[in-house]
């Protein structure tokens, strides 16, 4: 529901970020508090199922709301392209809340980056969008200042450069 976030799309192009191309090539979501309302009801086995799965993938709290509410939310993907985890951006004023699933750190942003010869390593997804949007196409990040993972140390393991672009 990104394109129809006016706060989302505010927040995006606040950060030079409003791109179409962008938006589509990683996917970019925006939970604005619907998601319970496109699901079957609680009550009904199917309802429940789901409910369930998208706990487990961090999407649901056990209370009944998103866990990603009010923020654009960029899937993270494993080796083979699926995605396997999530990051979100708080797109409110004031608030730059990065948030995560519950749980270790899981997926890399702009795996395809890690083909490069050479790769510049931001701090933060959207640092890294920052970079894609400005025509640097080889980059990826970590999960802040301490959230450099094993899969990351293995995807630039087979990297011959790799630039540092930390805040």
């Amino acid at each position: 529901r990104l394109e129809q976030s006016a706060p989302a799309r505010a927040y995006l192009a606040s950060r030079g970020l409003d791109n179409d191309e962008l938006i589509d090539r990683f996917q970019l979501g925006f939970a604005d508090r619907t998601l319970g309302l496109r699901l079957p009801d609680s009550n009904r086995q199917e309802g429940e199922t789901l409910r369930s799965r998208l706990a487990q993938l961090g999407l649901w709290r056990d209370s009944g709301h998103e866990h990603f509410n009010g923020c654009i939310v960029v899937p993270l993907h494993d080796e083979c392209g699926h995605g396997v985890s999530f990051y979100g951006r708080r797109a409110q004023r004031g608030e730059m809340k990065h948030l995560y699933p519950p749980g270790p750190h899981r997926g890399l942003f702009n795996r395809a980056a890690l083909a490069s010869e050479e790769i510049i390593l931001c701090e933060a997804v959207f640092d890294a969008l920052t970079f894609w949007a400005n025509g640097f196409k080889n980059v990826t990040c970590l999960f802040g200042t301490e959230g450099f993972t094993d899969e990351l140390w293995e995807a630039l393991r087979q990297v011959r450069h790799v630039k540092l672009a930390y805040d």
